[in-house]
């Protein structure tokens, strides 16, 4: 669900670009292109439940940016009991989309794009608030495995700019399925994996989740997007995803 500092190199993937010359000269946001970007699992222990982002264009001023919540430094002291132990301190950060998606297909790992259909008004808010939070002062924060991680904080932002709509949704879906369930099911294969991580889940692991707990998981959040609508400006509803995209989709190891 981590990912570290890669170097990041090469071109944008062609995706649409929705913006009109009338937007150009509208109001703030109007220009912005938002993108729920979803990566799919790795090889490493931290690559496991896979990884998602942030992805904010905007052509007419040259921003290309996918912000993400897995950053950490693999060089910390006892990194890998305290991964284990989900007391790690991780930071957010904004890096080039197009590179950013080169850098995970050459790790084999695949790539979604959904286009979300936010206003302008919630573009620019969602744009100020991922700059806000990846200021040094404010981009730090303590890792937990389930309910504090790089995908939580994705569905929390972009639940902020919704006003509580996705919640609104999610909350009310029974999923079956616990934190225990998802952590035997990923780490199937590793059992000290599996075993430190169970230890730390204890009672909290057999709670039963609703889709707003479960977007603990990457896919999760893209797969409980997708059908989702929202309030449209002008009335009714629309649905929360305009376009999805697979960049990349890997080809090895059952990840397709």
């Amino acid at each position: 669900m981590t990912t570290l500092l890669p170097t990041l190199v090469g071109a944008q993937p062609a995706l649409r670009d929705t913006r009109t010359d009338a937007a150009a000269a509208a109001e703030p946001g109007a220009t912005l292109s938002v993108y729920l970007m979803t990566m799919g699992p790795g090889d490493a222990v931290w690559e496991k439940f896979g990884h998602n982002a942030i992805w904010i264009r905007d052509s007419t001023k040259g921003l290309d940016a996918a912000y993400n919540w897995g950053l950490f430094d693999f060089d910390d002291v006892d990194f890998v009991p305290r991964f284990l132990k989900g007391s790690m301190r991780y930071w957010m950060g904004g890096y080039a989309g197009g590179p950013t998606v080169e850098a995970y297909a050459g790790y084999n790992r695949s790539v979604w794009a959904q286009e979300l259909a936010l206003t302008p008004a919630q573009k620019q808010q969602l744009l100020e608030f991922v700059q806000w939070n990846a200021q040094p002062e404010n981009r730090y924060y303590l890792y937990d495995y389930f309910r504090d991680n790089c995908s939580t904080r994705v569905r929390d932002a972009i639940d902020r700019v919704l006003g509580g709509q996705l919640r609104a949704v999610l909350d009310t879906i029974s999923t079956g399925t616990t934190y225990r369930w998802h952590t035997r099911r990923l780490t199937q294969g590793s059992l000290p994996v599996y075993a430190g991580m169970d230890i730390v889940l204890g009672p909290k692991g057999d709670h039963s989740l609703s889709a707003w707990e479960e977007a603990f998981l990457p896919m999760s959040l893209r797969d409980y997007i997708r059908p989702l609508t929202v309030a449209a400006p002008g009335g009714g509803s629309i649905p929360l995803v305009r376009e999805e995209v697979e960049l990349f989709a890997a080809t090895v190891n059952g990840r397709m």
